[in-house]
């Protein structure tokens, strides 16, 4: 029979000091093996990056050339509906030609009439002027200049406004007095229509005075629908 001996615990290794395991770690791996896990982590992450872009270029191409495939759509159906309105055209030509015959006529008209000179609202303006003066228009005679002529003359005045001259006009009426067609006379050098007013001839009748007065016509009078627009009161 075997017989068991217990020896006594050595009083410095307690219980708890005996059951405690040293925290001593060592990595027993050699250093290719850790370059080469790093390695493969590293071409890993390297190509799910390049994964990514790709799929973003692929991404982008398709929505580029939807974008294109659908403006080449468009244009074509612009094209289609602009080669069918030019075709359709030809079913208005008469009005086209209509048209630009009419702007071809506007056009010489406007060349045309540069000189054009509405008398009526001149006559209606020279009697209208003599109604404050008690002054009674009776005859107007009107003789317009020859264009040669008016622009090589020098013994024409000049208007107050610095306007050609372009013709001259001779008015013959009644006034009450003197004083009446002196004031006539004034009134007439205050229109820009006309320049130069002069009195050539005053005679005294039974009951008044008739008299004579010359202005000359300024390039201010000239108007007309297809120049320059007409003032509508006719004044000066």
């Amino acid at each position: 029979m075997a017989s068991t001996t217990l020896m006594p615990l050595d009083p410095a290794l307690s219980p708890q000091r005996v059951a405690r395991v040293l925290t001593i770690s060592a990595n027993l791996l050699p250093s290719e093996i850790v370059s080469a896990r790093r390695a493969r982590r590293s071409r890993t992450w390297v190509a799910l990056a390049l994964l990514v872009v790709v799929g973003l270029l692929a991404s982008w191409y398709l929505w580029a050339d939807n974008q294109v495939r659908t403006a080449n759509q468009d244009l074509g159906l612009v094209t289609g509906q602009a080669a069918a309105l030019q075709k359709s055209q030809t079913r208005y030509q008469d009005v086209v030609d209509v048209q630009n015959e009419t702007a071809a006529i506007a056009k010489e008209l406007k060349t045309l009439l540069a000189n054009d000179l509405p008398w009526a609202a001149l006559l209606d303006t020279l009697r209208n002027t003599g109604a404050d003066s008690g002054i009674t228009v009776t005859g107007i005679s009107a003789l317009l200049a020859d264009a040669v002529s008016a622009k090589n003359a020098t013994e024409t005045l000049p208007s107050k406004t610095g306007a050609s001259n372009v013709g001259a006009v001779t008015i013959t009426g009644l006034g009450p007095d003197k004083p009446s067609v002196a004031k006539y006379v004034d009134a007439l050098g205050q229109l820009s229509i006309v320049a130069n007013p002069y009195l050539t001839n005053a005679t005294k009748g039974d009951t008044s005075w008739q008299f004579s007065v010359t202005v000359d016509v300024t390039s201010t009078t000239r108007c007309g629908r297809f120049t320059t627009k007409c003032k509508t009161s006719g004044g000066n």
